[in-house]
């Protein structure tokens, strides 16, 4: 004890007030401040949602409280579809992220994941692959939408041109004729529908 207060003469006067502080501040850290509970210390999986907020919470410090909304709504989407890509794939693309966005807006939120899983299954998120059956029909776009009758019937139930088959390659469309089939039958038309 007696060497360790002649150690902090030698420790120059502000040096000794910065430790002073720092150890007030471990002991009231250590005592004063509630632990957490058991709940909150398990591992468990996270929740997405969760993830897009914890990333975005940064405070917004602008005048206006309109301008406030907008870019913090645009944040947390991005957010979001970063975290939900971080599932599937460790070098996302803009066309990734583009899908996902589309996912999000066409299915509903409960089947977010679910409609992604099928869709990475099925394309890995390309809007131009293409896939051959072995009836001689082809399935087409993002969500792999066959030719052989479905893509027409979604495609005209969504008001396009059930003529054209090239439509499903439009992510935009193939999306939500995706969402209508599954508004329809669920995951049942796809053969990726283990991947849910």
């Amino acid at each position: 004890m007696l060497q360790a207060r002649k150690r902090l003469k030698r420790v120059p006067q502000h040096s000794a007030g910065m430790i002073r502080v720092g150890a007030l501040a471990l002991i009231f850290s250590l005592t004063a401040l509630p632990t957490p509970s058991h709940a909150a210390t398990t591992i468990s999986p996270p929740i997405r949602s969760v993830i897009a907020e914890t990333i975005t919470s940064s405070p917004m410090r602008q005048s206006s409280p309109m301008r406030q909304v907008a870019p913090r709504a645009r944040r947390r989407r991005v957010a979001g579809v970063v975290a939900e890509l971080a599932d599937f794939t460790n070098n996302p693309t803009p066309s990734d992220g583009y899908v996902v966005t589309l996912i999000h807006q066409d299915f509903p939120a409960r089947a977010w994941h679910d409609a992604e899983a099928v869709a990475w299954c099925e394309s890995k998120f390309r809007v131009t692959d293409i896939g051959f059956d072995s009836n001689g029909t082809h399935d087409r776009g993002v969500f792999q939408l066959n030719d052989g009758g479905t893509e027409q019937y979604l495609m005209a139930r969504i008001g396009e041109n059930s003529k054209n088959l090239n439509l499903a390659f439009n992510p935009v469309l193939n999306v939500r004729a995706a969402a209508l089939l599954y508004a329809r039958d669920g995951w049942s038309q796809w053969s990726c529908a283990s991947a849910v």
